[in-house]
């Protein structure tokens, strides 16, 4: 009997539909001698704190550091009844085939359920870019030994140890330090690095003083027609900035309309605009944030759906190139596009053996795991959901438009002359859009630069301007402008900044983004990412070693390289546990500073002087010590509110109809509930009020 485990139930029936007719049963399917289960992700994690020793069971200083002499396992809760059965199906079977996602994560997965199992049964590795039944044939037709990836796996338990290291003994540290009951400081190996970078550029937006300056435009006419020259300086980092008004002033003084000049210089230069490549992970969701709006994680969930459903390749990938071997597949890819008109399509297969060279690249395809992503060829079936329909048609359009020609641009720069004066004049003609042909319809990005004289592709110039021709002033005009400070991150700067340090990989970015909005310690403002005063107060209190982008990078490079087998894990575990003892000797160093808990919900209606607070009981005034009562509790007549409802009562507003509410007899009733002026929480009946519920309309305590 032949086990085949796969990551997703989703993966496992694709697997199984290729290999035959299959069966369902509880938690597996089988065809014929080989039996196909899932993971549900992940299984089997590192064991809590209280597995190596009961002591550290409290939060107190006398158990930190926590260090295990060596790491153990344990299931996770909700899933145990799975893998019980998973774990006896691998002690009953002959062969066991890995067919988790082919990245660190799978490989985490996988070792881990076998290491539970205590297995010492021989695997194979089914490694898959694409979930079609053409690629699962041929993956299955080509396993490796697991041990393969055995350099992989180290990578990724060297990952997972780092972070339950220093995730849980620095939350705890600097949460004894720093925090208060209820209200736990999180840390974590990449997630505090990422809140700094978004922290300092708010920083540096709240401390930028804008820099007022001018510049001087004025129009030419010569014989072959008007243009405009923007006046230069001939020294300096902005030559066309002009520092006051009154130098401006003085400046366009100097050319009443009819002073004359001549072009000093006309200079022609042909541009070859290249293609992108395919789009990996990143690129992808940068993409998507720019042009859809969506987020890191809406975009990878809808571009997980597609490879779950054929459509593309798998999305957790680095890579922006294929193999020698996909690209045989190209040309049957490309004739399958709905997205493009016949005539790109055919343009792309024209000169295809002669482009293609580009986007092939096994060495970096090895390196990353998976090829780019790119679509498979298969048919839409049915309507795709609208956002996983605008994904789709991103990597379709990237797709085609990486296997087009060059675009060819023709770019004019002229000098002109007048008073000793110099002024420059850009232009830029398509000749060519090449690629570009896919995104017609798009409008040219706004490069955001004040100073930008280098014309876009649609500034054509009059024809027949030369060198030494005789201009003369039409008129000025002076325009006020002042500098800009930095852009607030969106997803996609974000993501792009997250690589440049190395923090992190594809596949978990999105992630760490979302725990970052999910713990408060960052806030959404449209398609802007800002930190919030629960998140400055974090970093307030971290020492340098655990925020820096650059060390964190660092172990992720050191990551990297033991999977590729380029470094001792054992070195890099060491280091580690050194960090650790490091990190919480600084917390345990440091004087308390408890900053207070930021407020989401605004002024106390009865003091008017403290804060609303969330406490483990409920919503009370900040101000308490001080003697004010204020308080909503978290539960009314038996049933437990929740933030939204609490925002609600406390801006004034009277809550839908609320189900569930129990009297003092134990009896149940509807209500709506409103905020008193008293600052008690009272019931609102629709209908006439019940017998049982006429005694009170003030909150109960629970």
């Amino acid at each position: 009997m032949r086990l085949i485990l796969a990551e997703k139930p989703s993966m496992a029936l694709d697997i199984a539909r290729t290999l035959g007719r299959f069966q369902k049963h509880d938690g597996f399917v089988t065809v014929e001698e080989d039996i196909v289960t899932w993971a549900y992700g992940h299984l089997v994690t590192l064991a809590e704190p209280p597995v190596y020793n009961p002591a550290w069971k409290t939060w107190e200083w006398q158990t930190l550091p926590m260090i295990p002499e060596s790491f153990q396992l344990q299931p996770i809760g909700k899933t145990q009844s799975h893998l019980r059965k998973v774990i006896q199906l691998m002690r009953q079977a002959d062969q066991i085939v890995c067919a988790t996602d082919g990245d660190r994560e799978g490989e985490l997965i996988f070792r881990y359920i076998y290491s539970l199992a205590k297995s010492t049964k021989s695997v194979n590795r089914l490694w898959l870019s694409e979930n079609t039944p053409q690629a699962i044939q041929k993956a299955l037709a080509n396993l490796k030994p697991l041990s393969t990836y055995d350099s992989l796996a180290r990578a990724a338990q060297a990952r997972s140890q780092s972070d339950w290291l220093i995730g849980l003994n620095a939350t705890r540290a600097f949460s004894l330090r720093h925090g208060q009951p209820g209200h736990p400081l999180s840390v974590g190996r990449v997630q505090t690095p990422t809140l700094r970078l978004i922290r300092d550029r708010d920083d540096a937006i709240s401390q930028f003083h804008p820099t007022p300056y001018w510049q001087l435009a004025v129009q030419f006419r010569a014989v072959a027609g008007e243009y405009a020259g923007i006046w230069q300086a001939r020294t300096g980092q902005h030559p066309a900035r002009i520092d006051t008004e009154e130098e401006a002033h003085r400046l366009a003084s100097k050319f009443p309309a009819g002073t004359l000049g001549h072009i000093d210089r006309h200079q022609v230069k042909a541009v070859t605009i290249q293609p992108p490549l395919f789009f990996n992970l990143n690129d992808l969701q940068k993409e998507s944030n720019k042009k859809l709006g969506l987020t890191a994680q809406q975009t990878l969930d809808a571009a997980q759906s597609l490879y779950d459903q054929h459509l593309t390749s798998y999305p957790r990938t680095e890579a922006r190139v294929i193999t020698a071997e996909i690209a045989k597949t190209v040309p049957s890819r490309i004739n399958t596009l709905t997205v493009s008109t016949p005539h790109l399509r055919s343009q792309a297969l024209s000169g295809l053996k002669q482009r293609i060279g580009r986007v092939i690249n096994d060495q970096a395809v090895t390196k990353a795991g998976h090829y780019a992503i790119i679509p498979t060829g298969h048919t839409v079936h049915g309507t795709l959901p609208p956002r996983a329909q605008q994904v789709f048609e991103l990597i379709s359009f990237r797709f085609l438009a990486a296997l087009l020609p060059p675009g060819h641009d023709e770019k004019t720069t002229i000098w002109t002359m007048a008073a000793d004066e110099q002024f420059k004049t850009t232009g830029r003609v398509v000749l060519d859009p090449g690629w570009r042909a896919v995104y017609a319809s798009e409008t040219d990005e706004d490069e955001d630069n004040p100073d930008n004289t280098e014309g876009k592709p649609h500034d054509a110039l009059p024809s027949g301007l030369k060198p030494h021709d005789s201009v003369a002033v039409v008129q000025t005009r002076i325009d006020a402008k002042e500098t800009q400070p930095p852009q607030r991150f969106t997803d996609a700067s974000l993501l792009s900044l997250m690589e440049q340090h190395g923090l992190g990989t594809p596949a978990t970015r999105s992630r760490i983004l979302e725990v970052l909005l999910m713990r408060e310690y960052v806030r959404r403002d449209k398609k802007s990412l800002i930190a919030t005063d629960k998140g400055r107060n974090l970093l307030d209190v971290l020492p340098e070693i655990l925020q820096s982008p650059q060390l964190t990078g660092n172990w992720e490079t050191r990551l990297e390289k033991i999977a590729e087998g380029e470094e001792d894990p054992l070195a890099f575990a060491e280091d580690i546990r050194r960090l650790t003892r490091e990190v919480v000797e600084l917390a345990h160093g440091q004087t308390a500073h408890i900053a207070p808990l930021p407020s989401e919900f605004g002024e106390c209606p009865l003091c008017h002087q403290g804060r609303i607070v969330e406490t483990p009981k409920g919503w009370g005034c900040s101000l308490w010590k001080n003697g004010c009562g204020f308080m909503i509790w978290n539960t009314v007549a038996g049933k437990r509110l929740t933030a939204a409802q609490v925002k609600a009562l406390l801006a004034g507003k009277t809550t839908r109809v609320l189900k569930g509410f129990k009297s003092k007899a134990g009896k149940t009733f509807d209500a709506r509930l409103r905020l008193e002026q008293t600052g008690h929480v009272a019931f609102v009946f629709d209908a006439k009020p019940s017998k049982h519920t006429k005694h009170n309309s003030s909150q109960e305590k629970p």
